[in-house]
């Protein structure tokens, strides 16, 4: 990845895990302060579930998240797991020297646990507050019960504004700036067009001034001409208010136009991650070939000759003797494979 732009946001090994169900399996990204960092996937490859957790909205099982250098969300399961194995190995082990080295292994994974739960009570909440989210559903995420100024306010309030001279005209500001009008501070969302309400939903996200979005599909609910509005604004905001962004879709067309870098997730899964010029140009794992295939064009001749890829992960790979790992085919480009598959997508791109 490029190194020469500041990290703002770092992902390692992230796992959410619900029972049996893994949501989000060993996800690893940066994002760059200042661009928009897609992800994108089909309906339940865990794109949201990973937006939710690098929020803290959910304790993530295991990984870590770092913004601006500080860890802000530790999970500890790969540190419980490592000292249940080393325990059941020492109980069969004879070998002394191999005794001393798991025990070095419990202990350091022990103070790893505490380092974590540590982090995990302690993060600066100043710090994160500075990321916000913007959901999916404008409908479901505002409370029918409050007037959009208390809905806009609500954050500023919680962190212990009280002047509610400063807090009108913030929510007046922060209207205006999303093109809606003062007058619309004293009504309720069910007045409201879609549209309109999404408005709501980022007025309430940038009043608390962060450094980073999370925006989860934040058009899927819109009409196509309202999608294009919201997308604007987006970019708009970006430019004038210097915004990152993790924008989180499923429509690859609108992905294309908005960021700056792509990472497809596939079953909880980051199976390729590149600039998106370059992912569209050269796609190297088979779903994301399978997903770019699957764009529609308003050309009807096109349409008829156009031919989906299907992807069958049994019938694509072998990973019998060798499990995939996330490998950098040309600088930047990084994609999900074996050493088989590796030096086979390194012959394609030369």
């Amino acid at each position: 990845m490029e190194e020469s732009k500041e990290v703002l946001l770092r992902v390692e090994h992230l796992c959410q895990y619900f029972g049996p169900t893994k949501a989000v399996d060993d996800v690893s990204f940066d994002i760059h302060k200042g661009e928009v960092f897609g992800l994108v996937g089909e309906s339940g490859c865990g794109k949201t579930t990973t937006g939710r957790s690098i929020i803290r909205l959910y304790d993530i099982t295991s990984g870590n998240v770092y913004f601006k250098g500080t860890r802000i969300c530790a999970g500890t399961l790969s540190y419980r797991n490592a000292i249940k194995a080393a325990k059941e190995e020492k109980k069969t082990c004879k070998d002394p020297g191999r005794i001393a080295e798991l025990n070095e292994i419990i202990a350091r994974n022990k103070a790893e646990i505490k380092s974590a739960n540590y982090d995990k009570k302690h993060a600066k909440k100043e710090l994160v507050t500075r990321i916000q989210m913007i959901f999916q559903d404008p409908i479901a995420s505002l409370d029918p019960r409050m007037t959009v100024k208390e809905i806009i306010s609500e954050g500023l309030i919680i962190q212990g504004e009280k002047d509610k001279k400063v807090i009108e005209e913030k929510v007046f500001e922060m209207l205006e700036t999303v093109g809606l009008v003062r007058e619309h501070a004293s009504r309720y969302p069910h007045e409201f067009s879609g549209g309109q309400k999404q408005r709501v939903g980022v007025a309430r996200a940038i009043i608390m001034e962060p450094e980073l979005i999370s925006a989860d599909e934040p058009v899927s609910a819109l009409d196509v001409s309202i999608q294009a509005q919201v997308i604007n604004l987006l970019n708009e905001l970006r430019e004038k208010l210097g915004l990152t962004l993790l924008f989180i879709a499923h429509d690859l067309s609108v992905v294309k136009y908005f960021s700056d870098r792509i990472g497809v997730m596939y079953f909880g899964h980051l199976v390729e991650l590149a600039p998106s010029d370059e992912l569209f140009l050269n796609p190297l794992h088979p779903y994301t070939r399978s997903l770019l295939s699957a764009i529609p064009l308003p050309d009807p001749e096109y349409e008829k000759q156009r031919k989906r890829i299907v992807y069958n992960p049994l019938a694509d790979h072998d990973y019998s003797e060798e499990q995939p790992t996330l490998r950098e085919i040309k600088p930047g480009h990084f994609v999900s494979c074996n050493t088989a598959e590796y030096e086979a997508y390194r012959k394609v791109l030369k």
